[in-house]
């Protein structure tokens, strides 16, 4: 198991999103949140609800990834096939695990004293979401029915979400957030400001000196198009073991864009 994590990838899985009749919110809300653990996003992949592609798309993943985060397709329905899936590409076996049926037993039993549901009994289609790759760990639910899993494959560590936004924040925020911080390898720092100029090809060459002068510093212009504003935003950000040490060189990069521009910055609040 990775004891010093450092990249992420995601995979949003589910026909609905490559049709466009939902956005994928899901992976935009864990980047944010991966980055600011010191996580690093080498790539973001959306799938089709079908095995060969999910399976395309875990190993492209995994490749480069230290975690791989999988969102949708874990529900009780015939085209959630997303743990069934991912044990084809392992060459593994599904079967019924106890842990993750106690959750979708407790589930719908909360749900069904919520009115939420109309029964509490434990049909075949909610037993399904109970059946997840031999070596998997069941990640609690208390949101939805479907519980997450994490299953290690070899230098990889994969957690797999339900596509419903509440029930993934959850089980994010409740078990993949723990686990990372126990593991993750470096902090990381950023700072977004805002300069009173809005030419970014104007500004492109100071950007190329102080990168040059701090390599260890990532800096990016984000400009809006022409004519609807006078000023140009400038994300910098850093990475590395001490917090104080890569935040002092933020900010002493944003001092040399000071000076090579000679324009003053101020801090956006993002």
């Amino acid at each position: 198991m990775n004891s010093n994590i450092k990249t992420v990838g995601i995979l949003a899985i589910g026909n609905e999103v490559l049709d466009g009749l939902v956005l994928d919110t899901n992976s935009n809300w864990m980047e944010i949140r991966l980055v600011a653990l010191g996580l690093q996003i080498k790539r973001l992949v959306s799938v089709r609800d079908e095995i060969e592609e999910i399976g395309k798309a875990l190993e492209f993943a995994m490749e480069v990834c230290d975690v791989v985060i999988t969102s949708g397709g874990l529900g009780p329905t015939h085209d959630d096939m997303t743990l069934k899936s991912i044990a084809v590409a392992l060459g593994l076996d599904v079967s019924d695990n106890a842990d993750a049926l106690a959750i979708v037993e407790r589930q719908y039993k909360t749900l069904y004293e919520k009115g939420i549901v109309q029964s509490p009994d434990l049909t075949e289609a909610r037993i399904k979401m109970s059946r997840i790759p031999k070596g998997a760990v069941p990640l609690d639910n208390r949101v939805g029915g479907a519980p997450g899993i994490r299953l290690q494959a070899g230098n990889s560590t994969i957690f797999s979400l339900p596509g419903v936004p509440s029930e993934l924040k959850f089980i994010f925020d409740d078990s993949i957030v723990p686990w990372i911080s126990k593991r993750v390898a470096q902090k990381f720092y950023e700072q977004v400001v805002e300069f009173g100029m809005h030419d970014e090809s104007t500004f492109a060459p100071a950007i190329d000196v102080v990168m040059e002068k701090y390599p260890g510093v990532y800096v990016k212009s984000m400009p809006k198009t022409y004519g609807t504003s006078k000023t140009l935003r400038v994300w910098i950000s850093a990475r590395g073991e001490n917090l104080q040490e890569i935040t002092e060189l933020v900010r002493k990069t944003i001092q040399s864009l000071e000076e090579e521009t000679g324009l003053p910055s101020n801090i956006v609040k993002t």
